[in-house]
C-alpha cells in the first residue's frame, strides 16, 4: 500500500468551511497591527531610526538596557522573536542585538531558543485557526515545499533542517507553511534548533565583538558545524537509494 504524502491538507473543504471564520479574521487583524506596529517603531521612531542608520550604537544601547533589566531582558527578547516570526519580520537583527547586550553563549542560547518557540507558534497559528488562508497567500512557495518533500522522501526532520541551513524559504513563511502539511511539532522543535544554530551563532558573534571574518578558527568552527549538519540533508535529497538499502524510505 502506498504511503501517505507527507506534505498534505490537513482539513477537508467541508471541514474548512464549517469552521466559524471569526478566529482566524481576529487573528489576522491582531497580526496586521503588530506589522503596523513594528513598521511604525523601526521607520518612524528615533530609535529605529537609530538602529537602521547606526545598529552600533543602537546595540550598545541595548546592552545598557539590559544591564539594568537582566532579569526581564531573556523574556523581552523572547518575545520580540515571537512577534517578528508571526508577523513575518525578519528577525536576524535580534540576534545582533542578543550577541551586543547577552554575549556570545547566552546570546546564541537565547536566540535559540526564541527561534524555536516562535517557530512553534507559527506552526502552531498555522495548523488551528489560519490554514486556508495560509494556503492561498503562499501557494507558490508551498509547492515548492512538496516538491523537497517527495526528495526527502517525507522526512518531515529533514525538510525542517533543509529550510532552515539552506534559506531557500524565509524563516517566517517556512513555519506557517509546516502548520499545513504533515510535518510533526517535533521535526519543528528540533529542526529548528539544529538548523538554526550555525546561523545563529554566526550572527550572534557579530553583535558579541568576535568578528567573524577576521576570526578564522571560528569561521572554520561554524563551517564544520553547517557541513555536519548538512551532511543527512544532502545525502538524503541527491542519494536516496542509499537509505533505501538500509531500509530508511
Amino acid at each position: 500500500m502506498a504511503e501517505p504524502e507527507l506534505i498534505a491538507p490537513l482539513v477537508q473543504p467541508a471541514e474548512a468551511g464549517a469552521r466559524s471564520v471569526l478566529p482566524r479574521l481576529a487573528l489576522l487583524i491582531v497580526l496586521l497591527c503588530v506589522m503596523a506596529v513594528a513598521t511604525y517603531a523601526l521607520f518612524f521612531t528615533p530609535y529605529g531610526a537609530q538602529l537602521r542608520e547606526n545598529p552600533h550604537v543602537a546595540g550598545v544601547h541595548f546592552r545598557a538596557w539590559v544591564q539594568r533589566h537582566h532579569l526581564i531582558a531573556p523574556g523581552i527578547l523572547l518575545l520580540l522573536y515571537i512577534v517578528g516570526t508571526l508577523s513575518l519580520m525578519p528577525v536576524w537583527w535580534l540576534q545582533i542585538l542578543a550577541g551586543y547586550g547577552f554575549g556570545l553563549w547566552l546570546g546564541v542560547g537565547y536566540s535559540l531558543a526564541g527561534a524555536t518557540v516562535a517557530a512553534v507558534c507559527s506552526f502552531l497559528m498555522a495548523r488551528t485557526l489560519l490554514a486556508d488562508y495560509v494556503r492561498e497567500k503562499f501557494e507558490a512557495r508551498h509547492a515548492k515545499l512538496r516538491e523537497l518533500d517527495e526528495k526527502m522522501g517525507h522526512n518531515g526532520l529533514l525538510i525542517v533542517m533543509a529550510a532552515r541551513l539552506m534559506h531557500f524559504l524565509p524563516f517566517g513563511v517556512s513555519n506557517y507553511l509546516f502548520g499545513i502539511s504533515r510535518i510533526t511539532l517535533m521535526d519543528v522543535v528540533i529542526g529548528t534548533f539544529l538548523g538554526n544554530a550555525p546561523a545563529i551563532t554566526f550572527y550572534v558573534a557579530v553583535g558579541a565583538g568576535i568578528h567573524p571574518f577576521r576570526n578564522w578558527r571560528f569561521m572554520v568552527c561554524l563551517t564544520i558545524a553547517n557541513i555536519v549538519l548538512l551532511v543527512p540533508v544532502a545525502l538524503r535529497y541527491w542519494r536516496p537509494q542509499w537509505f533505501k538499502r538500509i531500509g530508511v524510505e
